[in-house]
């Protein structure tokens, strides 16, 4: 059979088998995904709720769950003991009754040891395979573990090797870890703290007890954790917020879901911006060094290796009770199957999910990719991406399955759409790399002849001109401005002196010179290139970009005018419109060529854009600051002194602005209140 044949028919057995996915209607909550523009959208069912387990009510206020092999371990805080349920006979026994206390975690070793987080006991308390105790982790007596620390454990995780991992309520030194003997080791995987301004004014001011007094600072506990065949620790934290949305998560410099290597730091997205809650209660590794995250309430997002959101659904049940949804969710965790198991605890029962083809699809699409097959791969995401176009996750698998087989083009394209300036760069570098070496030899020779051509002709003309040159005139009129506008750059205390004097610079030159710096800004803002371009079009408005730079100066204008002619300054308002814009001339003249570059540039030379950028911006800054002096002839002092003063002046006029805006808001909606109420008192009558 001819390969395009099999091909043929591979896609029509693969379109086969996702079309009878179930629809939305038929589970109790929607399935949810990252569409290629950072929003939340629907998609096809990924799992649908199966059976409960537990309905009898024997299970009291419960808190974590854990499968191993064909049993599921449940926490029975309630009842101070460890559920085992037999998955296949339905079979259950418990364990540690008359032992334990208030147990709140549970896992189980690959050589069957039974490890048990006693929240009430203060301890970790370890089962044998003939379920009788082994050994007990109280309270570490090291130098390692501060007598202010509590010891409170809430959670248990145990290597291949037999180091033993902890979180305990409280512990924001980070996850415990003890060796298989039970020596305490020191903390792993501690969060960072992130410290504000305000807070590094108050390091250098205050005193030890005082700064013991500032909670802010301590850095987050870390709440639940689960760990994989390769002994790589996930990791969940809760944040103090209300709410945490997407498009602010985007921004984020922290996760709430971490993957952490065998040194402690993260490798799940190091640079935060994942689509994530902050109220995740437990977490469970998936397939594919993925993972599960449950939140308090019942919602389940789904992840990759990378950390990028493959599914997110379930939720809480608020009016009444449904399949699917819940109360108070505690615990999450998958078996071999992919089916999944969370632990309700206000209900006191397990909800279990079962995933659809559709979410079959999806996973061996990525297993398939991280294997190499990136053939395989490629048929099923291009069947994903029929059945969800918008889906960010299927144009960026796709796009990876392309890049690996060095179709690089087409991988640059479904990077673009998928907006992975990291895919898109590399991508790009690689198209470049074979431009280059196919062209580098015809740019050599061609530039080699340009410049041989224009050595000889300057050497003929210089030889065979019959008169001498003429005696060049200084350039009058927009000739002349254009040529001060380059003169700044060389020598700009005469530039602004000329201005001062009314010798050199024009009202109509300086005019056109803030509309280009103003076209110059919106290509920086809005048109840079895809690699070096954070703008997202589609929420920019033109008018608040254009605001964002005309305000700013026209306030400078007019603040340092009005500031210089209380603090005797001599420059006119004129001067000072005039000198302003040609400080602007490194950005107006220079800005262009890192702007231009980032077209070409990929972002291992990101150096070159913001070094540039940040140079040609210090470089007008300077020209500001030399333009003060000059024109209104202060010294050093008396222009820091002015330029101080203009920036409160800008600051306090834009706070006077909004205050009367306010107020007028108010007034504006009083008269149409009163104004309302008196139509209805008319029209009533």
């Amino acid at each position: 059979m001819p390969r395009r044949w099999k091909y043929a028919l591979s896609a029509c057995l693969l379109a086969f088998w996702l079309v009878p996915c179930a629809s939305a209607g038929e589970s109790t909550a929607y399935t949810y995904t990252i569409s290629v523009n950072g929003d939340w959208i629907r998609t096809q069912d990924a799992y649908l709720p199966g059976h409960l387990l537990f309905q009898d009510g024997t299970l009291k206020k419960p808190y974590d769950l854990h499968i191993h092999g064909d049993c599921l371990y449940i926490a029975d805080t309630g009842n101070g003991s460890i559920v085992r349920y037999d998955l296949k006979t339905g079979g259950q026994i418990r364990i540690g009754e008359g032992v334990l206390k208030g147990p709140r975690g549970v896992f189980v070793s690959g050589d069957g040891r039974c490890y048990v987080a006693d929240y009430d006991a203060e301890c970790v308390v370890v089962f044998s395979p003939l379920l009788e105790v082994e050994m007990i982790l109280s309270r570490p007596d090291s130098y390692l573990f501060s007598e202010l620390s509590r010891y409170k454990p809430t959670g248990v995780a145990v290597a291949s090797s037999g180091i033993i991992y902890v979180v305990g309520e409280g512990s924001y030194e980070g996850i415990m870890q003890f060796s298989s003997a039970g020596e305490f080791q020191g903390y792993y995987a501690a969060n960072t703290s992130n410290i504000s301004f305000l807070q590094r004014v108050q390091e250098l001011i205050f005193s030890e007890e005082q700064l013991g007094r500032l909670l802010t600072r301590t850095p987050r506990a870390i709440y639940a954790i689960d760990i994989d065949d390769m002994d790589l620790v996930f990791s969940v934290t809760q944040d103090a917020a209300v709410s945490f949305a997407w498009r602010d998560a985007v921004h984020s410099g922290d996760n709430n879901v971490k993957r952490h290597n065998y040194a402690g730091v993260n490798i799940l997205r190091k640079n935060g911006g994942m689509a994530q809650e902050w109220n995740f209660a437990d977490i469970a590794v998936g397939p594919n060094g993925g993972c599960y995250a449950l939140t308090s309430t019942g919602l389940i997002n789904e992840y990759d290796s990378s950390g990028n959101l493959v599914f997110s659904f379930g939720g809480r049940a608020i009016s009444s009770e449904r399949s699917g949804l819940f109360t108070a969710a505690a615990a999450i965790d998958t078996d071999e199957n992919g089916y999944l198991y969370v632990l309700d605890m206000e209900r006191g029962f397990v909800q279990t999910f079962y995933p659809t083809e559709f979410a079959s699809a999806t996973n061996t699409a990525i297993a398939e990719l991280m294997r190499g097959n990136y053939s395989q791969s490629e048929q099923i995401w291009v069947e994903l991406l029929r059945l969800n176009g918008m889906s960010f996750l299927a144009h960026y698998g796709y796009a990876k399955c392309l890049f690996a087989q060095q179709r690089f083009d087409e991988a640059l394209e479904q990077f673009r759409i998928a907006r992975d300036i990291p895919g898109y760069s590399e991508s790009f570098w690689e198209l470049r790399d074979a431009w280059l070496n196919r062209w580098i030899a015809s740019l050599l020779i061609g530039l080699t002849a340009v410049s041989v051509l224009y050595w000889l002709g300057r050497k003929l003309y210089r030889r065979f001109r019959s008169s001498p040159p003429r005696e060049r005139r200084p350039p009058g009129g927009w000739r002349g401005d254009a040529r001060l506008l380059v003169e700044m750059l060389r020598h700009p205390i005469d530039g602004f002196y000329y201005i001062k004097r009314g010798e050199k610079g024009s009202v109509g030159f300086a005019s056109g010179l803030y509309i280009a710096a103003l076209a110059i800004w919106f290509w920086d803002r809005l048109f840079r290139g895809f690699v070096f371009n954070q703008a997202n079009i589609r929420f920019e408005q033109p008018l608040t970009v254009a605001l964002l730079f005309i305000i700013p100066v026209g306030l400078w204008v007019t603040g340092n005018y009005f500031v210089s002619s209380i603090n005797e300054g001599e420059g006119r308002f004129r001067a000072v419109y005039i000198g302003t814009a040609y400080a602007l001339s490194p950005y107006i003249i220079l800005m262009p060529i890192p702007l231009l570059l980032s077209y070409v540039l990929t972002l291992n030379e990101a150096f070159v854009i913001s070094f540039s950028t940040m140079f040609f911006l210090v470089w007008s800054g300077v020209l500001i600051f030399i333009s003060v002096s000059e024109i209104h002839n202060y010294r050093f002092g008396g222009t820091v002194k002015n330029i101080l003063l203009t920036f409160f002046f800008m600051i306090m006029a834009v706070v006077i602005f909004v205050v009367l805006y306010l107020i007028w808001r108010q007034v504006l909606t009083f008269f149409g209140a009163a104004g309302g109420e008196a139509y209805y008192r008319v029209t009533d009558f």
